[in-house]
């Protein structure tokens, strides 16, 4: 036997309800459930024998102004109780409404799922199923909200950090009458603010080279791309160590997922640690509310760009060790272990070798970063792809200051081929923004490439000068330019910002003459 569920259709009058229901029970049949529309009535009645329901049946199309009497598969309620059930199924957040005694009256899929649980959990106890901090339980109870609150639930299956939201509702009396709770991974959440604000990621197309030596360097991080061993990036700063992590990553199959970029040399020590691997709440003075997840668990199945890895400080590098061999982070004021799924791409222009002889720089480490090494060579070592690059960068400026600049000229290019480039790629794009900012016509020309790194830079060989050296060649470039642009000391001093005698001490110092400059 089974449940019967029909409808009847009358010329509306009053009674009708009265009169269908006393039909029914006359009969013997228990009614389940009673939905009444205009002209419409359904009913829901207990399972009975056919017999008893053809009679039942036949009493009421006998009843006054009833014209029609069908079965129906589902009562308006239930039809739209399957849809709200579709709705709250198909979303990406745990959804789960409580009573005012915090049994579950509903709980879709994903709740249960986030829960740990192969069933549906309805008339429950929430108290006893989820695990939830007292907090939570006791804001449920006096009917408070709370909004994107994290939250560690400790499931069947292990656990999971969430973000929650609590809205409770009220009775007619203004007496809490439950709350519902919506739950979503955090994992998700991070996944969301990546793709609405993720930037426009570079593929090895975008790499501008043509020499065999680029071109072999380019294959062999294509290769490595597919796996997902620790890089390790080395070369001189300016040639494009960030360009290449980022085709790494979307080359990978974690292309989909964040690529987090961190300047290690940029942060402070004293920030970089909570930075990379989070705090929880009132770690230390200042520390937002509820805590903060760290860089690691923001690019949770993508890939982390650790730049300038060598500047990390000893008691991080210990840290980061750890991460690298357990897969796993805490938080700084927390016991627990989160675990991670990150590809590291770290990257130096530092001879690590020589910092762990020193003991700068850990020795585990290095080896723990140094498994897929990657040599990234100066510009100066591949001088036939500045032609290229020069194009480049005419088309990308060309589009940038809205100009139609169609090439340089041979003795311009020929200029640049003869110069060492010791700020290499990053250098020769600096000098060609300033040259497409200067050109007035459709050819660069040769006078238009000006190059103003200092000459203490510009040589290729691994000598070292003590500071003061390097501040006074820079002081004294920076002075020449002031009095090749102002043609006078006066005003050579305006432009540096300095008083008229300083120029006029520091010309003789550098032994300047203001005629020469002229």
């Amino acid at each position: 036997m089974k449940r019967f569920r029909y409808r009847i259709r009358f010329k509306d009058r009053v009674g009708m309800v009265r009169d269908v229901s006393e039909t029914i029970a006359s009969c013997g049949a228990n009614i389940i459930a009673l939905s009444v529309k205009q002209g419409e009535i359904y009913f829901n009645i207990e399972p009975i024998p056919e017999i008893k329901l053809k009679d039942i049946l036949d009493k009421i199309r006998n009843i006054k102004d009833v014209y029609e009497v069908t079965p129906v598969e589902w009562l308006p309620h239930e039809l739209a109780h399957q849809h709200l059930i579709t709705v709250i199924n198909s979303v990406e957040e745990g959804i789960i409404s409580v009573n005012k005694n915090l049994i579950i009256t509903t709980c879709n899929n994903k709740a249960s799922i986030f829960l740990g649980y192969d069933f549906t959990p309805i008339n429950q106890s929430l108290k006893t199923l989820t695990d939830l901090p007292d907090e939570i339980i006791k804001n449920i109870e006096k009917g408070k909200s709370i909004e994107q609150k994290e939250i560690v639930l400790n499931t069947p299956k292990g656990p999971l950090r969430v973000l929650i939201n609590v809205k409770p509702f009220f009775d007619d009396k203004g007496f809490v009458d439950g709350a519902v709770i919506t739950l979503r991974k955090m994992s998700e959440v991070r996944r969301l603010a990546h793709s609405l604000t993720r930037p426009v990621m570079i593929t090895f197309e975008d790499i501008i080279y043509k020499s065999k030596k680029m071109k072999e360097i380019v294959e062999l991080a294509k290769t490595v791309s597919k796996g997902d061993s620790t890089i390790l990036l080395r070369g001189e700063s300016g040639t494009g160590k960030e360009l290449f992590a980022r085709a790494i990553h979307m080359e990978s199959e974690r292309r989909d997922y964040p690529f987090v970029a961190v300047n290690c040399a940029a942060i402070p020590d004293t920030l970089l640690e909570s930075e990379l691997f989070g705090y929880a709440d009132g770690t230390f003075t200042g520390a937002r509310k509820g805590g903060r997840p760290g860089l690691f668990e923001f690019a949770h199945h993508g890939t982390i760009f650790l730049d300038e890895i060598a500047e990390i400080p000893p008691h991080i590098q210990v840290k980061l060790l750890r991460v690298l061999q357990e897969s796993s982070v805490r938080r700084l004021g927390e016991m627990e272990e989160i675990r991670i799924d990150v590809r590291v791409i770290a990257a130096t222009n530092r001879p690590l070798e020589e910092m762990v002889v020193r003991g700068d720089f850990r020795q585990d480490l290095f080896y723990r970063l140094n498994v897929i090494p990657i040599f990234i060579p100066p510009l100066r070592e591949h001088k036939e792809d500045i032609p290229v690059l020069v194009d480049y960068f005419i088309k990308k400026f060309n589009n940038k200051f809205n100009k139609s600049v169609q090439g340089i000229a041979p003795a311009a290019l020929e200029y640049l081929l003869s110069y060492d480039w010791p700020g290499n790629i990053r250098e020769l794009e600096n000098v060609m923004e300033r040259a497409m900012n200067l050109c007035k016509k459709n050819i660069i020309s040769e006078k238009e490439i000006i190059i103003n790194s200092p000459t203490i830079f510009n040589s290729s060989s691994k000598r070292y000068f003590q500071l003061k050296d390097i501040v006074n060649e820079t002081e004294k470039e920076a002075l020449i330019r002031a009095l090749s642009q102002g043609k006078s000391a006066r005003k050579a001093a305006k432009i540096l910002g300095v008083s008229h005698t300083t120029v006029i001490k520091k010309m003789k110092k550098y032994g300047i003459n203001l005629n020469e400059q002229n």
